[in-house]
């Protein structure tokens, strides 16, 4: 089954990806091949899309494939979808969010690798090393540049990047 037909930016993507995890990840009732499968079309697809421009206030962004990383935020949903909690989660661009009433699961959140934002009051989580420069930029700023998909109350919403 081709998994990600007709999808041609890295948002549309991502956001099918997550979507596909929460229904055929071995934690949520589906079974590892499967799983496999789809891990091996979402990374193939995310390569299609190497050098992708969108353009976002007049600046240009491309996106560049990098393997490691995507394995990492892959390895990362699929931990965080394992754990079932009550809260809300955007991956916005590679980064992970999560918001919500989380001072129940603060201990859960840390030991997957969370960290605390103080100024957006949200937890959040990035594979590697962050190589830029602060933003000013609240969540919904760096939702409509990067891109992001949440799921909230088991609806998925998807909003593209701007292109």
């Amino acid at each position: 089954m081709k998994y990600f037909d007709g999808l041609k930016t890295v948002s549309e993507i991502k956001g099918h990806y997550r979507r596909l995890a929460q229904k055929y990840h071995p934690d949520c009732g589906g079974d590892t091949a499967t799983m496999q499968e789809i891990n091996g079309q979402y990374h193939e697809a995310l390569k299609s899309c190497n050098g992708e421009r969108t353009t976002d206030n007049g600046k240009d962004h491309v996106y560049t494939y990098d393997a490691d990383l995507e394995a990492g935020v892959v390895e990362q949903i699929a931990r965080y979808l394992a754990c079932n909690l009550p809260l809300d989660c955007a991956l916005i661009g590679t980064w992970l969010w999560v918001s919500g009433d989380t001072k129940p699961w603060k201990d859960q959140l840390k030991a997957l690798g969370f960290k605390w934002h103080a100024t957006r009051c949200v937890w959040f989580w990035h594979e590697g090393k962050y190589r830029g420069r602060r933003s000013r930029v609240g969540l919904d700023g760096l939702a409509m540049r990067y891109g992001y998909s949440a799921v909230k109350q088991g609806k998925t919403t998807r909003l593209a990047s701007l292109e």
